[in-house]
């Protein structure tokens, strides 16, 4: 076999200054997937492949398993698997936005994209937190036999990890160092930090055999939310499981000091296969094996405008990335669990028109399929498709293609956005 660098795929290790992660999930024909995974010719991105896809293919890769959830005390670990992973790295924000659309655009007849993360380089290799990283991660020959398996394909681990940056900076800054056990004035180890500083939770060395990785991490984020999205390439999956673990304190009992100020929202498991100088190594698999029987087509998306009260949606939804055939959805602005109704409206008094009048405009077809329900952070509700609205006792309104929905309560124009959020300086998570 060839040398397993040679084989690797071109953009994986790179240090770019901006990126895009994204995940899919497979829809439709699972073969008619990989086969367009088999056609990319995406040299400047890196692809992973996940255990449900390979399953659904019926295809063998040793190795690869789904992320299962890690729980110790108040700490967890989520496991939020998905199909298809890339890392789409570039020269900056401009460059990765359009490499990362046209992998979406290859790949949107077969895979629902379920996250699109722009990722960023803070102070030249710094986390949000102002501390180095990455500082431990092998370099050279070393960092490829961290990374890559014998035929040049490599597993990586990827997390969203949340910061809590106001919590770690309302401590003094030596027992900062000390979360870290690492100083931030010069980046030395603190040979008397804690053992459950997060440096000497996770030196590689320490475990038996070494878990070495190849650490390719990059913030993410914006005043109000931002961490770090954690990227480690690995030979085996048992080397990284084995770091989260130690960090979450099943070996030992004792936990990484920086849980306390990071949450991780995601956690997921791919194989990136390797690279024959033009396209993706992938194992043939047989469509006449695995192609599923066709399955019922989707109802289409009907939104009921409940007088004084939320949108009721029905179909097949996705919303905020949970697929859902059904939800309840704030529209007074003051749910505590937004964007879903706790029936909030009852106490705040919310008045509302639930009688939507007739919008004179060409009506479009509501077809099946899923309808992707997207909440703006500190905005309204997006709805991707078309889209029959109701009113509250059922009686047909409108139709219409991408309508964006008022949740802050406050809009004239109810149930349609006219952006009086900002006005009204509503506040909610995307």
């Amino acid at each position: 076999m060839s040398d397993p660098v040679s084989r690797k795929q071109p953009a994986l290790g790179a240090e770019p200054a901006a990126a895009v992660s994204l995940q899919w999930r497979q829809r439709g024909d699972p073969v008619a997937l990989w086969r367009a995974l088999q056609a990319l010719h995406q040299p400047g991105a890196v692809i992973g492949i996940g255990a449900p896809l390979a399953a659904a293919v019926g295809a063998d890769l040793p190795g690869l398993r789904p992320f299962e959830r890690l729980q110790r005390g108040r700490f967890t670990m989520p496991a939020t698997q998905l199909d298809v992973w890339a890392l789409v790295p570039a020269h900056d924000a401009s460059q990765a936005f359009d490499k990362a659309d046209a992998l979406i655009h290859a790949l949107d007849a077969h895979a629902e994209l379920v996250e699109a993360l722009p990722l960023f380089s803070y102070r030249q290799g710094h986390d949000l937190t102002g501390y180095r990283d990455g500082i431990e991660n092998p370099t050279g020959d070393e960092a490829w036999a961290a990374a890559l398996a014998a035929d040049g394909g490599s597993f990586v681990l990827v997390q969203r990890w949340l910061h809590f940056r106001d919590r770690m900076a309302a401590l003094p800054a030596p027992a900062r160092d000390h979360v870290i056990g690492r100083r931030l004035a010069d980046d030395e180890e603190i040979a008397e930090a804690p053992e459950s500083a997060h440096v000497k939770r996770t030196a590689q060395e320490d475990f038996d055999p070494p878990a070495f990785m190849l650490r390719r991490s990059m913030p993410w984020g914006d005043g109000r939310r931002h961490g770090l999205l954690f990227v480690a390439f690995v030979a085996a999956l048992d080397t990284a499981q084995r770091q989260l673990e130690r960090m979450m304190g099943l070996d030992d009992g004792l936990q990484d000091a920086l849980l306390g100020h990071s949450q991780a929202e995601t956690g997921t498991f791919y194989w990136c296969p390797p690279w024959d100088g033009q396209r993706l190594l992938l194992p043939a698999v047989s469509a006449s094996v695995v192609t599923p029987a066709p399955l019922p087509a989707p109802a289409p998306c009907v939104v009921r405008v409940c007088q004084d009260g939320p949108l009721e949606l029905s179909g097949a939804l996705m919303i905020a990335g949970t697929p859902a055939t059904s939800a309840r959805l704030c529209r007074c602005g003051r749910s505590q669990r937004k964007p879903w109704c706790d029936d909030s409206h009852f106490d705040a008094g919310f008045v509302a028109d639930g009688e939507v009048p007739p919008i004179d405009e060409p009506q479009a077809e509501v077809l099946p399929g899923r309808t992707r329900v997207q909440p703006i952070a500190d905005g309204p509700l997006v709805l991707h498709g078309a889209v029959q609205i109701v009113s509250d006792p059922g009686r047909p309104v409108t139709c219409c293609v991408g309508p964006t929905l008022c949740r802050c309560g406050h809009s004239a124009n109810k149930p349609f956005c006219d952006g009086s959020h900002a006005g009204a300086g509503f506040t909610a998570p995307a």
